[in-house]
């Protein structure tokens, strides 16, 4: 998968619809001044994890990116067992694999744009419901068949450890696995254990009010440098409602450049130490580069 050289967001919904107010075709005119806002600051990637149990809209995608110059990265699988259609259960893993690999080489619902990962596979609350894990089997296998990455929504942070097994166990290299959602982390020890597993993990919801807040998603970072791991540390905002837009009057992508990264600079993370979470490994995470 071609990455367009400067940063990238890996974990963002360029259209979803999944309950009222969130980011849908119609936000388009909402949308596309808060993507220019994050290309004026070298974003040049956005990883669009709208799969197809969330909204997908090729056709949409390729309007917002004839528009804005971003380049779009979409995805294939499927989200909470909710929002999978039931007939999921009428498929064998081997058939569910069939259509991803079909995204992933061929494009998307006959518009010839091609997925570039497979997420964001989720499992419910309690641990993976029976819809979810046949989709999971399924991606599995076509994570094998092609080499793409796997980002995962944990739903809690206890299951980040178990998600990062479970795909190791089915024949996924660490390096093509992305545990997103980590600042819902338990505790400590539990980042460092996953850390160990050597898979990426995604800071995904830096600006949302969610969880513990910034000030804990910058002490994370710290952390995580500390320890040595800054290379598996992934950035992004998860935007996905019209209402976190700066457009609508709210923070929107600007505010990882005006705000949070600030916050970093006075923890001690270094413009080097940005380059490498924002622009190097997502390279690597997501196959991108030669070393």
């Amino acid at each position: 998968m071609a990455l367009t050289d400067g940063y990238t967001l890996v974990h963002e919904h360029m259209s979803i619809d999944l309950t009222p107010g969130d980011v849908g075709t119609e936000a388009f005119d909402l949308l596309c001044p808060d993507l220019k806002d994050a290309y004026r600051y070298g974003v040049r990637n956005i990883v669009d994890m709208t799969n197809q149990s969330m909204g997908r809209s090729p056709e949409y995608v390729r309007r917002l990116a004839e528009e804005t110059g971003m380049n779009i990265i979409m995805s294939t699988g499927h989200y909470l067992e909710q929002f999978i259609d039931q007939a999921i259960m009428d498929q064998t893993p081997e058939e569910i694999a069939e259509e991803a690999v079909r995204d992933l080489t061929e494009g998307i619902e006959g518009s010839g744009m091609k997925a570039g990962i497979i997420g964001e596979i989720a499992w419910c609350h309690e641990g993976p419901c029976e819809k979810e894990l046949r989709s999971w089997e399924g991606m599995c296998i076509a994570a094998r068949r092609t080499g793409a990455t796997v980002s995962t929504h944990p739903s809690r942070g206890i299951q980040q450890i178990p998600q990062a097994e479970y795909l190791i166990s089915h024949g996924i290299p660490p390096e093509r696995i992305v545990i997103g959602h980590v600042e819902f982390y338990p505790d400590d020890e539990a980042l460092k254990k996953l850390l160990g597993l050597g898979v990426y993990i995604g800071l995904d919801m830096i600006g949302k009010t969610v969880g513990r807040g910034d000030e804990y998603r910058a002490d994370t970072v710290r952390k995580v440098k500390e320890w040595g791991h800054l290379d598996r540390m992934l950035l992004s905002m998860d935007i996905a409602r019209t209402q976190d837009l700066r457009s609508a009057g709210s923070y929107g992508y600007a505010y990882m450049f005006e705000t949070f990264i600030p916050m970093l600079e006075k923890r001690g993370i270094t413009e080097e130490d940005i380059e490498l979470m924002l622009r190097e490994n997502p390279k690597k995470a997501l196959g991108n580069s030669e070393s």
